[in-house]
């Protein structure tokens, strides 16, 4: 009986040690377990670089092989394999290689049509593409058949303009002395412009612009006496207008001109006026509004020259312009409106239309590119 229970107590006593070690081996496994993940990790992305090496590898050695194989003249092979790259992740410039390759294969082999059609494709992706002395001959014949020009453009200046006032009538009441009064005009202009090529040398545009007009007039009334009309104007325009350049394929200098028509709107004036006399203190004068004294809607004609430098996008110019109104700058039929300048002032407001000089400095983004054949056809 006592074997028994010794045979049975050691095997409890075995078991027991046995489970003992199970559970310390189990809690150290699972401790382990809080490092798979990084472990896991490091596979990943060990395994993730390996594969874009691997992939760029592969498209390194397909554009040797591409290469290799015009180069052969094994023309139609170079077109499979073209084909076959371009669902790869190929970047810009190896697309462009794959692209040079195909162009000149589909030239070698007199696939007329459809070397012209990569070669369009080509110069979308860039439109500044000179050819080279290393580039294949039949890719240099197509691409040298066409030329890229700007279709759309964003473009913002702004500069100073001068106006004269072409005179229709001046109306005196005590300024006997001079029948001619002297005008001081200029204004700060700011334009924003968007403008559409639809042929090589022309260009259509519409550029809205803001002017603010600082006009100042003065007439001798008496030999010590001078009377001053001081008007600040703020005014939108919006011309719109047809331009011809010389622009033929990879100027970087390029003149123009143009002409169109603009919509004027006076959106607020406002106007000071007194007389200065030798030796007498004068008050610094009120300003008053005096809006709706003028015609708040006119037109003018305008013309102008352009001259631009080239950076592939980006492109600076220099306006030289001039515009005149054809209505005229105060209304006439309500040249006594204002009493204020007619019992106070002793002044009726001139009749005349506003002639302007601008000079002004921009910068144009070319947004959208398009291919031209110089031929009407490529090949």
């Amino acid at each position: 009986m006592k074997g028994y229970l010794v045979k049975i107590l050691t095997t409890m006593v075995i078991a027991v040690v046995f489970i003992t070690n199970a559970y310390a081996q189990n809690d150290t496994l699972s401790n382990l377990q809080l490092f798979s993940n990084a472990a896991s990790n490091d596979a990943k992305n060990d395994t993730s670089s390996r594969q874009l090496y691997e992939e760029v590898d592969t498209v390194t050695e397909q554009l040797n092989t591409l290469q290799t194989l015009y180069s052969t003249g094994k023309y139609g092979r170079a077109l499979l394999l073209a084909r076959d790259m371009n669902n790869s992740h190929l970047t810009k410039s190896q697309n462009l290689l794959r692209l040079k390759y195909n162009i000149a294969s589909f030239k070698a082999l007199e696939y007329h049509r459809e070397a012209d059609s990569a070669a369009q494709l080509f110069l979308q992706k860039d439109p500044f593409y000179s050819v080279g002395d290393n580039d294949p001959v039949p890719f240099r014949e197509v691409l040298e058949n066409y030329y890229t020009m700007p279709q759309f453009s964003l473009w913002a200046s702004m500069g100073m303009m001068y106006g004269i006032p072409v005179l229709d009538t001046v109306r005196t009441i005590v300024d006997t002395l001079s029948r001619e009064p002297e005008y001081d005009i200029t204004s700060l202009t700011l334009q924003i412009g968007f403008e559409y090529r639809p042929f090589k040398i022309l260009t259509v545009f519409v550029a809205p612009t803001f002017a603010s007009y600082n006009i100042e007039r003065s007439i001798n009334r008496t030999d010590i006496a001078v009377f001053r009309y001081k008007e600040t104007c703020q005014v939108i325009s919006l011309p719109l207008c047809i331009e011809a350049s010389l622009y033929r394929q990879h100027e970087v200098f390029v003149p123009s001109i143009y002409v169109g028509a603009q919509l004027k709107y006076i959106i607020q004036s406002k106007y000071s006026a007194q007389t200065e006399a030798i030796g007498v203190y004068a008050d610094r004068p009120n300003k008053y509004v005096d809006t709706d004294s003028k015609n708040r809607i006119n037109y003018s004609i305008l013309t102008g020259v352009r001259l631009s430098y080239i950076h592939r996008r980006i492109t600076f110019f220099a306006d030289l312009g001039m515009g005149l109104d054809l209505k005229s700058f105060n209304n006439p039929s309500k040249k006594y409106d204002n009493f204020d300048l007619f019992f106070q002032h002793l002044h009726i407001p001139d009749t005349y239309r506003m002639m302007d000089f601008w000079s002004r400095g921009g910068v144009k983004i070319n947004l959208h590119y398009k291919t031209i054949a110089k031929y009407n056809y490529g090949h």
